[in-house]
């Protein structure tokens, strides 16, 4: 099997809408919020005009993934809208997106954010697996109702 992560582009513009919002209104229960809705429309643009990205995963050429980091100014950047498809699970994609934000941030020297919540017991050991540590929210960080964990982890290199 063949992974690649990618920014996304114009040709796939609604695939990062198309798996995450599903997700989390079936999984999750829970519908977008404003912030959430703005982001989908265009990832890349909304992402890249906080001098972040949205990348995608795919899977022998299929969209099996994708997230998205947004900039927090000085405070570094904080990776959002993490979402692995169904049958991609067990292939290592989570690991490969959450590994292509922590080269993102590291070419910058910047710290990796991240919010999330208790009933996502995988993501969370994974994060913490890759040495994400529990951390309150940087004043630039907008954090959304549905948030119950804030981690974070300092540029590779930096300590």
């Amino acid at each position: 099997m063949s992974l690649e992560i990618r920014p996304i582009d114009v040709a796939h513009r609604g695939a990062l809408a198309g798996i995450w919002v599903p997700w989390l209104k079936e999984t999750i229960g829970l519908d977008p919020e404003p912030e959430d809705v703005l982001a989908m429309a265009d990832p890349a643009a909304y992402y890249g005009g906080s001098g972040g990205d949205a990348l995608l995963a795919l899977l022998d050429g299929e969209v099996v993934g994708g997230v998205a980091l947004k900039g927090l100014g000085p405070a570094g950047f904080e990776f959002c809208k993490l979402v692995v498809t169904d049958a991609a699970r067990g292939h290592g994609v989570g690991r490969a997106l959450v590994e292509a934000c922590l080269d993102f941030c590291a070419h910058r020297r910047a710290t990796l954010w991240l919010q999330s919540f208790n009933r996502l017991e995988v993501a969370l050991g994974l994060y913490r697996r890759m040495e994400f540590q529990d951390a309150p929210p940087p004043a630039e960080m907008n954090v959304l109702g549905r948030t119950e964990v804030i981690m974070n982890m300092p540029p590779r290199g930096a300590g």
